[in-house]
């Protein structure tokens, strides 16, 4: 098994020290240039006086699996309604907002996927110092609000203020606190718990959209999203009452709110490891909101469905097409979480990347290019692939992030992380809806810009994945890591 060869590296509290990584490297080029030297104004991980190497991880009992379902709860509630943003394109694009271009619409999802990640970079520091509870109450009290006012809305600015800023500051809350603890219960098993908890937003996007679809031609807009509040109640409640910590602050009794800041100098590490991962996580992200924002409203362009038929007939598969793309999501966050255990969390995003590219390559670009090609077997394959490989990345980019650092430090390392990649998720649906207009194509056609673009992000991830995983332990593929 790939356990067996794992170089026997000294760690500190499970993080590799920025010397002996550095070893692995020079051991794998040794002619390399001399590796760059931790930045001294940060604190290493190599320092003792830093590092409790008492601190122990449960890896499983009543107590950490009811923290895992805490966590499922709340990512169902953030992340569920993150991956269902592509209804509620479809449905707003055409039947509210009908008037206004691809590219102006997108900012709505585009200004609630930069906040769901942007507010991170303070709340993950919090979470750090002070545990997970007021924090996942502030975020049930916008998420819940944001969306019960979203029933409402008939202006853009009134999606842009209730949707995009309200729910989405409030999906950032949630999001950080929720995947945090599971840290703090989990080491060794950390891949496949935080696989477990990061379902619930596969769950979440199997869930809303079929619920949408079968209730808004009956009881319309208004009472569905109101339904859809009440359920992401009950999934707030739950995420409150059982997500907690266990290890305490780096500086115990002292830790003070200057705790809560912030710290851009986790980027210099002397590795590049923080820095490029931070980038891969950007690009996959840039890419992976395209597909699941459109697919619903490249099938009813592709099967020419005019405007009044946006939820019955055949136009009920698009809402399905994005609850089938989620299922296998499900089932990729699981198995991804496991086998990340197994083989290491780099190893296998490097090839969860690789499925990425070839989904959107292979089947999503031939679709759209091919339009005398009547069969939706492309689409369907491109759909159930591209949910499992993607729904692997979402799984694997925190236990990635784990790995450059300590316990102690995860929710800030997380949380500055995704605030860099809020910036990828601002500007990726304007982008591509940019696109769709500029290729000036009728039907499908005008989907293959951004379908390119797509490609061209998760190349461009996949890159920076094996750039650290090189520049770390060298090209023995063998080593877990």
């Amino acid at each position: 098994m790939a356990s067996t060869t794992e170089e026997s590296l000294p760690r500190a509290n499970g993080v590799l020290k920025s010397n002996d990584m550095d070893m692995s490297a020079e051991k794998a080029h040794p002619s390399a240039p001399p590796p760059l030297e931790r930045a001294p104004s940060r604190p290493s991980p190599a320092d003792p006086a830093l590092v409790d190497t008492d601190i122990t991880y449960p890896e499983g009992g009543p107590q950490a699996w009811l923290v895992v379902l805490g966590a499922f709860c709340g990512l169902t509630a953030s992340l569920g309604i993150y991956n269902s943003t592509g209804v509620f394109e479809a449905y707003i694009s055409r039947e509210i907002l009908s008037e206004e271009s691809p590219s102006t619409v997108g900012w709505i999802f585009g200004i609630y996927s930069f906040m769901t990640f942007f507010g991170g970079v303070q709340v993950g520091p919090t979470f750090d110092a002070k545990g997970p509870r007021g924090l996942l109450i502030a975020g049930s009290v916008c998420t819940l609000v944001g969306i019960f006012v979203l029933s409402i809305c008939i202006e853009y600015y009134q999606f842009i203020l209730a949707f995009s800023i309200l729910a989405g500051g409030g999906s950032s809350l949630l999001l950080t606190p929720a995947m945090g603890s599971v840290a703090h219960w989990f080491y060794e098993r950390r891949g496949l718990a935080s696989g477990v908890a990061f379902t619930g937003g596969g769950f979440g996007g199997v869930l809303f959209p079929l619920m949408m679809q079968s209730l808004l031609p009956q009881i319309g807009w208004a009472w569905s999203v109101r339904v859809l509040g009440f359920i992401v109640c009950v999934l707030c409640l739950i995420s409150v009452a059982f997500c907690r910590s266990r290890v305490p602050p780096r500086n115990g009794p002292r830790t003070t709110w200057r705790d809560t800041l912030p710290d851009m100098r986790i980027f210099m590490d002397g590795t590049g490891a923080m820095s490029l991962t931070t980038a891969g996580i950007f690009l996959t992200d840039l890419a992976y909101l395209v597909p699941m924002t459109y697919v619903p409203s490249y099938y009813l362009e592709r099967q020419g469905l005019p405007q009044d038929r946006t939820l019955t007939g055949d136009a009920a598969f698009a809402y399905q097409l994005l609850a089938i793309t989620n299922s296998a999501s499900c089932v990729g966050r699981f198995i991804a979480g496991d086998l990340g255990d197994r083989f290491g969390r780099y190893n296998t995003m490097i090839v969860s990347l690789s499925f990425c590219l070839v989904s959107v390559g292979c089947f999503f670009l031939p679709d759209s290019l091919v339009p005398e090609t009547p069969s939706i077997a492309l689409l369907v394959v491109f759909t159930i692939l591209f949910g499992f490989v993607s729904g692997s990345n979402v799984s694997l980019t925190p236990v990635c992030l784990g790995q450059l650092c300590e316990t102690q430090e995860y929710g800030r390392y997380y949380a500055t992380c995704y605030t860099m990649v809020s910036f990828g998720c601002l500007i990726s649906i304007p982008i591509a809806g940019r696109l769709l207009d500029a290729t000036g194509a009728r039907g499908r056609e005008k989907y293959w810009g951004a379908i390119v673009y797509t490609g061209a992000s998760y190349l461009a991830a996949l890159l920076c994945f094996i750039w650290v995983r090189v520049r770390i332990k060298g090209w023995d593929w063998k080593t877990k890591w």
